[in-house]
């Protein structure tokens, strides 16, 4: 059996160390990406030091059932200078991490290659694909490369220009690498930032840290900043868990009360109050009266949010494709940001920061923009309760859940064309869970297979690498029978 991966990021990275730890191996593999940078995908590529990992060392492993993974590799290194006193962990650039996943993707195919099953890599994109006997992947190179199995890697693509900017002198689409957009810039300039997420307060540090003396505003639709994390504690959950929700679902779908009560005997475990919980994640506090309070609260004895962060990662890709449709839409559309700034909160390093830059009056959080124009002899105008100027423009709103990366665009469309995809109204394409399958019509595709965010049944938040490698494991083990 001979696979081709196409995508080089982390869940191919994943893959590739799922296959080598694996007692079956296929025949050969083909991994197909065209980018510069291979393996560390959009978010890992080589950067400033002050673009960091947004999570502790211990969840962010990129090999399956082996949480220390990560932190072995990076007890060879000297991370003495990314400490993050708030967590007590080392958040190392996130250059560093894109290391960490060259190092394995090396590793596998190193492993792969002496168990007699050759790895090639293919500097070239997949546009296409067609039957001929075996699938065949078309790619812009105008190889034709026959394959037994293919698996759809391709991460979540870039952000979306919701203004009409593009080719605007001054407006930045695409912000990583900020070794690249952020240099040069004129340090007096006002910089206004589309999005107050982990992309904006990326910037917000980074322009801070080289000497940016104007103002920098982040404009979004509701003004709010991302949660702050917490000092990391050993939590096991004995009600709210995988196999919990599994059973639950044995008859019929799971409704999303039910999870709600198994939260709430969670935290009833542990002494503490889900009403409590409930008011700190949907109040509407001043976001930065909540940043002050949520950095003194680092070390607070409350686990409602460590937990609630930790089972949205651990059990909510198990949880997702057993809700209701209703009740999956009202995650989506009412609750996006909520979730999201749960599972990917801010390090309280950068959030000292962010506080820093609010209170000296540098740093600004607008909402309710309506409008940016780009000015003709330069600039842009801000529209919202009143209109305003700046300089530079950067676009840090992520893309939404389920899209296609313009690169794997032509592939998708190709795949749906001959009947080998189907749509999701959602997003994304229908996947089979567990096997990882593309299903059309409800029935598994033979040869198509998917990880990450492009499946419409995984949740729209954005895979950690922990969930890409589980999700890679299970592949495997669908790809070998077992």
């Amino acid at each position: 059996m001979h696979i081709g991966i196409i995508g080089a990021g982390a869940a191919a990275v994943a893959l590739l160390d799922a296959l080598a730890l694996s007692d079956d191996k296929p025949s050969g593999v083909t991994v197909f990406d065209g980018a510069p940078a291979l393996w560390r995908g959009r978010p890992y590529q080589p950067d400033l030091d002050t673009v960091r990992v947004n999570a502790p060392p211990p969840i962010m492993s990129i090999r399956a059932g082996d949480p220390g993974h990560y932190q072995r590799w990076l007890a060879d290194r000297d991370v003495t200078g990314y400490l993050d006193e708030g967590l007590g962990q080392p958040l190392v650039p996130r250059a560093v991490y894109g290391e960490y996943l060259e190092d394995t993707a090396r590793d596998a195919i190193a492993r792969l290659g002496h168990a007699g099953c050759p790895v090639r890599v293919e500097r070239s994109a997949v546009t296409g694909f067609s039957r001929d006997g075996r699938a065949v992947l078309h790619t812009a190179a105008g190889d034709h490369v026959p394959v037994d199995r293919a698996v759809l890697a391709v991460g979540s693509g870039g952000p979306r220009d919701h203004y009409g900017l593009t080719g605007a002198p001054g407006y930045i689409d695409e912000p990583y690498p900020l070794a690249g957009t952020a240099a040069g810039l004129p340090s007096h300039h006002h910089v206004a930032v589309i999005g107050s997420g982990l992309t904006a307060v990326d910037i917000a540090v980074t322009l801070a840290a080289h000497g940016h003396t104007g103002p920098i505003t982040l404009l979004s639709r509701t003004g709010q900043l991302p949660f702050v994390q917490q000092r990391p504690v050993r939590l096991d959950p004995l009600h709210l868990t995988p196999a919990a929700v599994r059973a639950a679902a044995e008859h019929s779908d799971v409704p999303f009360a039910h999870l709600v009560s198994l939260m709430r005997s969670e935290l009833a475990e542990l002494g503490q109050d889900f009403d409590a919980l409930a008011a700190e994640i949907t109040g509407s506090e001043d976001p930065v009266a909540r940043l002050r309070r949520q950095l003194g609260a680092v070390d607070a004895p409350h686990h409602g949010r460590r937990l609630l962060a930790m089972v949205i990662r651990t059990v909510g890709p198990t949880a997702w494709p057993l809700l209701a449709e209703r009740d999956r839409e009202m995650l989506r559309t009412g609750y996006f940001r909520t979730i999201n700034g749960l599972s990917s909160p801010m390090v309280p390093h950068n959030a000292r920061i962010v506080l820093r830059l609010l209170d000296s009056g540098q740093l600004r959080l607008r909402s309710g923009v309506t409008k940016i124009e780009a000015r003709s002899g330069g600039g842009f105008t801000v529209h919202d309760a009143r209109n305003w100027s700046a300089d530079t423009v950067f676009n840090a709103v992520n893309p939404p859940a389920y899209t296609t990366p313009a690169q794997a665009q032509p592939l998708i469309g190709s795949l749906l064309a001959v009947g080998a995809a189907e749509s999701h109204p959602a997003g994304g394409v229908r996947a089979e869970s567990g096997t990882r399958r593309l299903l059309v019509g409800g029935m598994p595709d033979a040869t198509w297979h998917v990880l990450g965010n492009l499946a419409a049944d995984s949740m729209f938040i954005a895979t950690n690498p922990p969930g890409l490698a589980a999700e890679a494991a299970g592949l495997v083990r669908s790809l070998f029978g077992e």
